[in-house]
């Protein structure tokens, strides 16, 4: 029966088979539907980004067909590839942010011809000319007897005071001077003349009254060439109505930042030198053997002399050099001459350490130098110390003259200028954070060899001048001229401008990394734009 069963079968029809596959349908049926993988567009994204980056490294760590240890190697490596470019981008950085300036020669050389001849001031050690006013003898009166000397003769005396140094009043002498005018035309009626200075000048076809006039210095009435006026060189608006500004006439041309306008010639001002270099100034001055003293300013006798920038007054208490009686002092200038890329402008004046000419304001100058600066800032904190100032140097209005009771404050005042800050109380650190006198970005200074010889013109001279050849006046020459034609100014630029940082960094990211300017764009793209589709795309997704 069996046998007839099996054959009522269709041909080649297999119920075992046909069996398993009803089995199957209905474990499927039986079974709980699998559920769709949950879309995770930012690490998807991330992975995408890690598997294609041109970035060096980052595919070997996403890359499953490496083991464990490989990627985790591979990202350590990463990891201080990234930390080591870090640190040299940061030493770059650290670099440009604080020395963002570069001091450097200049490409081409100048000639002496586009900037002014130094401007040259000269002070005698002799102040009161004992022939007019015996000052030793005073001086010792009023040690031995103050009854000796006649209420005059003291008032003349205390108004020395104000230029000796060596000197003083036993009884300390006045702290204020109260008349002003009558101190001046003391100092100036007893201080050598002109012509009791200068034998001869020789300078183009100018005579020695053309050349020079009186300036005020810390060394009394000293004699200056080749000064801008007080009216070029001062707000006069500012300044106390007795206080002396430098004499002289001429009308400037020139500029600090700009130097000569086109077509000036050698007759313009401030002047200047030949091109072809050689002597160009040279003075025969005298000395009057009975004129000397050695109470006011000591032993040592002749002449200051300080050669300065047209624009500056005088400093006769440093970089001056000494022209003693019978001897001849060759001063062989070399310009030194600093300009500033106009690049800089952008940085804070602290960092390329100077001003521009628009960046700070003087209220006693019209034109901005370092010394200017210092000059005004001495005059205020010594006010501020004091109550007043020392008669040569320029003050406001309502400030008032210190007269030889004051000296002691007065040098005080001076000390504390040149302390640390530290050592100061809080009100003197807030005057002389005032002060911040940085370099002018163009700058203008003269150095000198100085080189010193016998002179005697006792032969020379004995037929036009009597004195010389009696021996009461001493002759003494001053020559100076630019030791070179060219001289080669420096330049302050940018250490780095804004491509060379890009480009350090640029180098130091492709050596660690292989980073490049597509590596941006990359980055941008995956982390944006392939991210936003991804999500959007997700979505989608999801909502089906």
């Amino acid at each position: 029966m069996a046998d007839d069963y099996s054959d009522m079968s269709p041909k080649g029809y297999d119920l075992n088979s046909h069996n398993n596959d009803e089995k199957k349908l209905r474990l499927q049926e039986t079974e709980p539907p699998k559920k769709k993988k949950k879309p995770r567009p930012f690490r998807d994204n991330l992975q995408e980004f890690m598997s294609n980056t041109t970035l060096h490294g980052f595919r070997y760590i996403a890359d499953k067909n490496f083991t464990s240890v490989e990627r985790v190697w591979w990202f350590f490596m990463v990891v201080s590839s990234i930390a080591v470019c870090a640190i040299f981008i940061r030493k770059v950085w650290i670099k440009w942010d604080e020395s963002p300036v570069i001091v450097s020669f200049a490409d081409t050389s100048n000639s002496v011809w586009h900037i002014p001849f130094p401007a040259v001031t000269l002070c005698t050690e002799t102040k009161p000319k004992q022939t007019v006013f015996n000052f030793t003898k005073i001086n010792f009166d009023l040690k031995e007897d103050r009854s000796k000397v006649s209420p005059e003769d003291l008032k003349t005396f205390q108004d020395m005071l104000l230029l000796c140094n060596y000197a003083s009043d036993p009884n300390g002498g006045p702290e204020i001077v109260e008349d002003i005018q009558s101190s001046i035309a003391t100092l100036q009626r007893l201080a050598p003349t002109r012509d009791d200075v200068f034998l001869d000048c020789l300078w183009d076809t100018l005579n020695c009254e053309q050349m020079f006039y009186h300036t005020l210095t810390k060394d009394g009435y000293c004699f200056t060439f080749n000064m801008l006026s007080a009216e070029e060189m001062f707000r006069t608006e500012n300044l106390h109505k007795d206080y002396y500004h430098v004499a002289g006439h001429n009308k400037s041309a020139w500029t600090l930042e700009r130097g000569y306008p086109p077509g000036e010639t050698i007759k313009t001002y401030p002047r200047r030198g030949p091109s072809y270099g050689g002597v160009e100034f040279e003075v025969i001055l005298l000395t009057d053997i009975r004129d000397l003293d050695q109470v006011c300013r000591g032993p040592v006798q002749g002449f200051k002399i300080w050669l300065h920038n047209p624009a500056e007054l005088p400093n006769m208490g440093q970089n001056f050099f000494r022209l003693p009686i019978k001897h001849q002092s060759a001063a062989a200038v070399t310009p030194r001459v600093t300009a500033t890329s106009d690049g800089l402008k952008h940085y804070p004046p602290h960092k390329r350490n100077c001003f521009f000419p628009e960046e700070r304001y003087l209220s006693f100058f019209r034109i901005y130098t370092q010394r200017n600066c210092e000059l005004e800032c001495s005059s205020n904190h010594t006010a501020y110390r004091c109550g007043c100032v020392p008669l040569y140097m320029p003050h406001g209005p309502d400030t008032k003259v210190c007269g030889p009771g004051k000296r002691q404050c007065v040098t005080n005042a001076f000390e504390e200028l040149s302390l640390s800050k530290s050592a100061l109380d809080e009100d003197s650190k807030h005057l002389t954070k005032k002060c911040d006198c940085l370099e002018a970005c163009t700058e203008l200074k003269y150095d000198a060899e100085v080189s010193q010889a016998v002179y005697d013109l006792t032969t020379y001279r004995r037929h036009s001048n009597p004195d010389i050849a009696h021996g009461w006046r001493l002759p003494s020459g001053l020559v100076v001229y630019f030791a070179e034609e060219l001289f080669t100014s420096l330049r302050r630029s940018e250490l780095y401008g804004g491509v060379d940082f890009l480009a350090n960094c640029g180098g130091i990211m492709g050596l660690f990394m292989g980073f490049s300017f597509l590596s941006v764009i990359e980055i941008i793209y995956y982390f944006t734009l392939r991210l936003f589709c991804r999500i959007r795309q997700s979505s989608t997704v999801v909502a089906e």
